[in-house]
């Protein structure tokens, strides 16, 4: 299988480029193809001819993108239907990563994949209309090819953490060495996921040739929050004592997060618990 990972410097990217090393792939960033550039997409894929794309590249700063919104909207939302219309072209699969901010966070039994979207910042609708715009051009009906529909997946995923950047762990794990008490929201719940369980998992769906195309949830199991999720990493350096729990309120942002956007996963095999996942991720 010929691979093309897009975000090859990203935790999710490098993690991606581990569990398919055995497999013919090219790795890039941004700088090597920017997927708002329709004509180089096309070129790109036209020349490597991938039997597989893996988007993992993205605009993911939820504060700045209330400014950017343009800019964020390009690579979430435009950029992603280019790279769908060039997959569907060659008929590449398309595996695509969404996020748990697509839904506004209120239902307190959470969302299957089905649930209707309804994002609440700026970087949630980038990553709705990436959702959109791929699905429009993978399901859209070709005179030149018939009737046939691009292969996608769409992966949403949740609080992700790995081995090769910055994430919620590393920065909890640097506040705590300064020794200072510092205050986390517990207000806001999700279900932190190991970049390299989800790789993993992604590795399994895609050579499985079992599921059809569509949206599936992939993250560790078990649901937190954060303050719960910061006590559990500090506690294996026996730190817990210098976080403190504090409502959303009282946290300023220039984004609204979800309160609740729990992911529910009704298609595929459960993953390890996310508190197992932690200690290997801080074992390691």
């Amino acid at each position: 299988m010929r691979i093309l990972i897009l975000g090859k410097n990203g935790m999710l990217g490098r993690d991606l480029q581990t569990v398919f090393h055995r497999e013919d792939f090219l790795a890039l960033d941004r700088s090597e193809l920017d997927i708002t550039n329709e004509q180089d997409v096309f070129e790109k894929l036209m020349t490597f001819q991938p039997d597989l794309v893996i988007n993992a590249a993205g605009y993911t700063d939820v504060e700045k993108a209330e400014q950017e919104e343009e800019e964020a909207n390009k690579a979430n939302g435009y950029g992603v239907g280019i790279l769908a219309r060039g997959c569907r072209e060659i008929d590449a699969t398309l595996v695509h990563f969404s996020t748990d901010y697509v839904f506004r966070g209120d239902d307190r039994n959470g969302y299957t994949e089905e649930a209707k979207t309804n994002p609440i910042n700026i970087y949630g609708q980038s990553k709705a209309l990436g959702e959109i715009l791929l699905i429009e051009e993978m399901e859209l009906e070709d005179d030149r090819v018939g009737e046939r529909e691009g292969k996608y997946f769409i992966i949403r995923t949740s609080w992700l953490f790995g081995n090769r950047g910055e994430n919620f762990v590393s920065t909890i794990l640097e506040k705590a060495k300064r020794g200072k008490t510092f205050k986390i929201v517990n207000d806001q719940f999700g279900e932190p996921t190991y970049t390299s369980d989800l790789a993993q998992q992604v590795k399994w769906l895609v050579e499985s040739r079992e599921y059809p195309s569509g949206i599936y949830h992939i993250t560790n199991s078990g649901v937190t929050n954060w303050y719960e999720f910061a006590c559990e990493i500090l506690k294996t350096h026996q730190l817990e004592t210098l976080v403190e729990p504090c409502e959303s309120a009282e946290y300023k942002t220039v984004a609204q997060r979800p309160k609740k956007a729990i992911l529910l996963n009704t298609k595929l095999p459960e993953l390890r618990s996310w508190k197992e996942a932690l200690q290997e991720y801080l074992n390691s």
